[in-house]
């Protein structure tokens, strides 16, 4: 972020001004002193100074700590040895982790052996044997000293810092505030997404005829129409934005948004890239052009050369068109350029004359071009390379202006900006006044999962290391290369593996090399497996390179572990699928997943034992979907307990699209099923909703008070929803409900109430929120990322096929030659700073060389890394699925690392038939499968190892009775102040009735009905009402009346009949009341004037409606409500 004044330098200037002056004065009497014994002293200060740093600087502890290693032991213990010796040294201690699971974990950890060593657990006796080695203290003195730690980090909670990267960078922040001009209310943003989304739509809206953008965005559509992709690139843009949250965009943007501002710079690059890009276009053209001439002057054309137009021709066509890339150089071509008989045939009548033209013009020509066409291929892809992303780029600095006024606006700080206004603060010399802003003294800083560490959060944590340091020992950093797996959050684990060289730390690395969670059979496999698809891919990366690639060996150098088991146990399946036409691949997959997991269950092995581990989170529907149709078993995973998961939840928002929505049919005729379902339990398809009149299916409450639904706040509107719709009936929603109801106060502290907002932002993210899925139990399914520190009995992988290069489009990474002094920092290349260029193939052959290829090693890295913290999950069962023959995959890297893999010996299947090799899936196998173990409960004599009882909730919406009148509803203003007649006011009276049974299911409903006419101000009067009440308890005391409103019947209100009349005419019918009971239907028409014989008709003609679609007993009925007389129609 661009800091143009540096408020902290002002605040930090008085402060530290005395110092500097003592320190001057110092200095000034030193050198106007001639005394050669001063001097002499001052030199031997240095020198003492210089020596004492060099031997006697604390060590910088580095534990190396690969899968199951105990790494969570070694840091609690290293942190509990601190508070035994000093019990209150978490106030000066700062440990650091990378996610909110893993600094509970850790502060769990912690207090749990506190206690327990304090009250002689024996749970913690491996944690006192650990301090007693190298503690003074007796074991009483130690259990004292560990009662008073506890009691002090109970009674001083917030200072006992366990807390992730961002957490504390935040708290920095926040007490920066006030010198960084931010504002005493600073909101400090998680979501970057929404934000650069949010910035680009910002920007759109305010293009003009004038705004420079507007053209660069217009120029941006017409490419990318002429290149026949779509116009509409908002995504691509707010995708391509990202780039303003890159570490390589930060550290090195200035330069290149210095040049961006510059409104001629790119119109002029672009020209000078394009230019010469035609002209190695051109020149070798020229060459083929050439050599058309020359055939043409001797009167040849090319099918009379050797292999007609497939031969030597094609080459020179291939150049003509652009192609030049190393595959144009063929056996023919090398033939051509080794001697003239590769020109011509023996039996050719033109023998003679071509080999003469090829000794003389054609071999020289080609020779010439392939001199020059390696050089060319490299500037065509170069210029390809530079070109593309032109306009993306003149859009991101706006972009990144646009976020910056978002977020002044709003008081609002991005998280991943922290990161780089610390940074920017700290390089400038700024480091010690920011981390004396905390309002602690830290002399201890404990650093887990450091492979994960960006550069930048690492440039910012060195400083406060070196003073923790510099002040006594027991700083410690804790991390494995294998498994770094998050390098798209800015992760390098070059950071770890280049430490040792950094002359800032004396360091001291420790292995931790005892695997404590698996079976000696799995670590066995992985040590071997590891070790050869290491070497697999060293031997691929020499081949191409001629030296060994050390970066992924010494990576790898401490993959083989030591076994913690004395039984050799676990076991290991790989089963490699073909993929044809007759057993597709994806398919096989899923049915041989469920077989195996069938098969695992019924041998013994329990369902909460196992756990489904995917690439990415997009499988796990397609298996759960597929477990769900062809097993019983349930697989249990957070991306399936998502809100939009809910019922309930479902049916708030397709109530809220009811009222924001009045067109949307299909989100009403869902809402009226799941109510017809769900709540009143009958069967009624979205069809017969749809054919319908929908509010005949919704709540009566509901349909009444429409109007006032629509005025009222988000919140109180969704819990109104709630009991209007009786979701109270639905089970197991609780859960859902909490989080949602959470979710929608966060939304509205930061938006407005405003329907048709919040169905917007619903529908972009918020239905995706999920859920923790908790100790529910059954199959677990996650990605290998969310795998990443847990472990499971038996760990099943399929789909393990992943590229080991993903070639994407939106794979960019940002190249730079300007300033490196290699070959490649040549204009007009070097003139852009950093350069965002695709990652492809191409990019071999281009100035880009060097980063395509240390961006794949980083892939390969990545990749082996992922395949690395999978298998290395499981403790007693590993089973994993690839692909047979599938090049540049995960699964041809680990077919040939099986077949280099020398211990342990797999046992090997593959059909000796050659015909079925294509179609048989290749297996390895080794080991015995471990079924589950009862698990035995121990009471634990650990107060804080107690597990929380869960408590059962229960959900509950309550209203208080308000008595209101909407004005433009009452009876008043409909009717005005004159008096109504005596007939006016019967009629009223019944279309009130008729209202009321038209609503009602059965007679305890009468109540609600007639409230809500109330509430509506239709009734005017509390004696009105009385009076329409007792008017309707009076009709439904007609003993065959009551028998209809005993809530026995299945009540089809007002639903229309649709018929073809004998024109030929779609014809509708509705009848007031049509009930369905034991195969008999009745039909009433609630009339409240005099008989009339229409009426009479009226009734026949729905009866012979209804018989004709099927209905064998009907009966019909006419209802004269005031006379409460019926009338049966034959």
């Amino acid at each position: 972020m661009p800091i143009h004044k540096n408020p902290l330098k002002i605040a930090r200037s008085a402060e530290l001004k005395h110092r500097f002056q003592r320190i001057n004065a110092f200095l000034i009497l030193i050198i106007k002193t001639d005394n050669p014994t001063f001097i002499r002293i001052f030199v031997l200060i240095k020198c003492i100074t210089k020596h004492t740093i060099m031997e006697q600087h604390p060590q910088l502890l580095v534990y190396k700590a690969s899968a199951g290693s105990g790494k969570t032991f070694t840091l609690a213990v290293q942190y509990i040895k601190l508070l035994i010796e000093d019990t209150s040294a978490y106030r000066k201690i700062l440990a650091v982790t990378f996610t909110n699971k893993a600094t509970t974990e850790m502060k769990k950890r912690i207090l749990y052996q506190l206690y327990g060593i304090a009250t002689a657990s024996p749970e913690s006796e491996g944690y006192l044997k650990e301090i007693l080695k190298t503690s003074g203290k007796s074991v009483d003195k130690i259990r004292q000293a560990a009662r008073t730690a506890l009691k002090n980090i109970i009674h001083d909670y917030s200072r006992f810092r366990i807390e992730t990267i961002d957490s504390f960078f935040q708290s920095v922040m926040r007490n920066l505030s006030r010198e960084l001009e931010l504002g005493a209310n600073l909101n400090i943003e998680l979501n970057n997404t929404e934000v650069l989304s949010d910035a680009v739509d910002s920007m759109i809206e305010k293009l003009d005829r004038r705004s420079p953008v507007l053209y660069w965005l217009l120029e941006y559509i017409e490419e990318r129409i002429a290149d026949d992709k779509r116009w509409n690139v908002s995504g691509e843009i707010k995708n391509f934005g990202k780039n303003i949250l890159n570490e390589s965009y930060i550290e090195k943007g200035n330069g290149l948004r210095n040049k961006l501002s510059q409104p001629q710079f790119i119109p002029e690059y672009r020209k000078k890239l394009q230019l010469i890009r035609q002209e190695a276009l051109e020149q070798m053209k020229g060459f083929t052009e050439h050599f058309l001439e020359l055939l043409e002057a001797n009167g040849l054309t090319p099918a009379d050369l050797k292999r007609g137009s497939n031969g030597i021709a094609s080459y020179f066509n291939k150049i003509a068109r652009g192609e030049l890339d190393d595959k144009v150089r063929n056996k023919t071509v090398e033939d051509c350029l080794e001697d003239v008989t590769g020109w011509t045939t023996k039996t050719s009548a033109y023998r003679d004359t071509i080999r003469s033209l090829a000794e003389n013009e054609l071999i020289p020509l080609l020779t010439e071009a392939e001199k020059l066409r390696p050089a060319n291929n490299m500037l065509v892809n170069s210029c390809d390379l530079s070109l593309r992303y032109l306009n993306n780029l003149r859009l991101l600095t706006h972009i990144d202006e646009e976020v910056r006024i978002q977020n002044q606006s709003h008081n609002r700080f991005l998280l991943s900006d922290t990161n780089a206004l610390l940074h920017s603060l700290i390089r400038e010399g700024d480091a010690s006044f920011v981390y004396e802003k905390i309002g602690t003294t830290i002399d201890t800083v404990m650093i887990d999962e450091f492979q994960d560490t960006s550069r930048m959060q690492w440039e910012n944590f060195h400083l406060l290391l070196q003073e923790s340091l510099a002040q006594k020992e027991g700083s410690l950093i804790v991390g494995d290369i294998k498994q770094s797996i998050y390098r798209w959050r800015n992760g390098d684990w070059k950071i770890l593996a280049g430490l040792g060289n950094d002359p800032s730390f004396r360091i001291r690395e420790c292995s931790l090399g005892t695997n404590w969670r698996s079976e000696a059979n799995i670590i066995r496999f992985n040590n071997g497996l590891f070790t050869a698809a290491c070497q697999v891919l060293n031997d691929r990366y020499e081949a191409e390179q001629g030296d060994p690639c050390t970066q992924l060996l010494d990576a790898y150098s401490d993959v083989c572990q030591q076994t913690a088991r004395k039984d050799e146990k676990g076991y290991i399946k790989l089963t490699f699928l073909p993929d044809n036409k007759e057993e597709p691949y994806a398919e096989t997959m899923l049915q041989q997943l469920a077989e195996e997991t069938d098969a695992l269950i019924r041998k013994g092995i329990q369902t909460k034992d196992i756990a489904i581990l995917v690439r990415k989170n997009k499988t796990i529907p397609a298996i759960a979907d597929y477990f769900d149709k062809h097993t019983p078993y349930r697989i249990v995973s957070d991306e399936a307990f998502r809100l939009d998961a809910s019922l309930a939840i479902c049916m708030i928002i397709d109530g809220l699209r009811f009222l924001a929505m009045p067109d949307d049919l299909i989100a009403q005729a869902r809402l009226a099923v799941a109510y017809q379902n769900e709540i009143l339990h009958q069967d009624i398809s979205l069809n017969t909703i749809l054919i319908n009149q929908v509010s005949d299916y919704l709540p009566a409450g509901f349909m009444l008070q429409l109007e006032e639904l629509k005025l009222m706040p988000l919140y109180e509107l969704m819990e109104k929803l709630f009991i209007l719709f009786s979701m109270e009936r639905i089970e197991h929603q609780d859960a859902y409900l909490c989080a949602f109801y959470d979710a929608v106060t966060e939304y509205q502290q930061k938006h407005s109430s405003e329907l048709t907002a919040f169905l917007t932002y619903w529908d972009e993210k918020l239905h995706e929120k999920t859920i923790p899925s908790g100790e529910i139990e059954g199959i677990r399914i996650l990605s290998i990322h969310k795998s990443k520190g847990l472990e499971y009995h038996t760990v099943l992988i399929p789909f393990c096929d992943w590229k080991m290069e993903n070639e994407t489009n939106s794979h960019l990474i940002w190249c730079s030659v300007a300033g490196t002094g290699k070959e490649t920092d040549i204009a007009p290349f070097n003139e852009l700073d950093i350069v965002p260029v695709n990652y492809s193939s191409a990019m071999a052959n281009s100035i880009y060389r060097s980063s395509y290829l240390e961006e794949r090693l980083q892939l390969w890295v990545d990749n082996l890394n992922l395949l690395y913290v999978a298998f290395t999950r499981a403790c007693k069962n590993l089973i994993i699925w690839g692909k047979q023959n599938q090049k540049g995959t995960v699964s041809e890297l680990l077919q040939e690392a099986l077949l280099q893999m020398k211990d342990p010996p797999m046992q090997h299947e593959e059909t000796d038939s050659e015909e079925d090799k294509s179609s048989a899936p290749d297996l390895y196998e080794y080991g015995t499968l471990c079924l589950s173990e009862p698990s035995a409960e121990q009471a634990s004599g650990n107060r804080l190892s107690e597990q929380a009882e869960g408590i059962p909730v229960r959900l509950e919406s309550t209203e208080t009775a308000i008595e209101f009148q909407q004005s433009n509803r009452s009876a008043d203003f409909i009717r005005g102040e004159e008096e109504e007649e005596d007939s006016t006011q019967y009629i009223r009276q019944g279309r009130l009735l008729h209202q009321v049974f038209a609503s009602i299911r059965q007679e305890s409903d009468l109540p609600e009905a007639i409230s809500r006419l109330r509430f509506d101000g239709i009734l005017e009067s509390a004696e009105q009402e009385k009076q329409i009440t007792r008017l309707a308890q009076w009709a439904m005391n007609h003993p065959k009346v009551k028998d209809w409103y005993n809530g026995t019947w299945e009540l089809f209100n007002e639903c229309a009949i649709l018929f073809t009349d004998e024109n030929g005419q779609t014809q509708t019918r509705r009848p007031d009341r049509v009930m369905m009971k034991n195969g008999q239907v009745i039909i009433v028409d609630f009339k409240f004037g005099k008989k009339n014989e229409a009426y009479n008709r009226q009734v026949r003609e729905y009866m012979n409606l209804l018989s004709a679609m099927g209905y064998t007993h009907v009966e019909g009925f006419l209802w004269y409500v005031f006379k409460n007389e019926l009338e049966e129609i034959v």
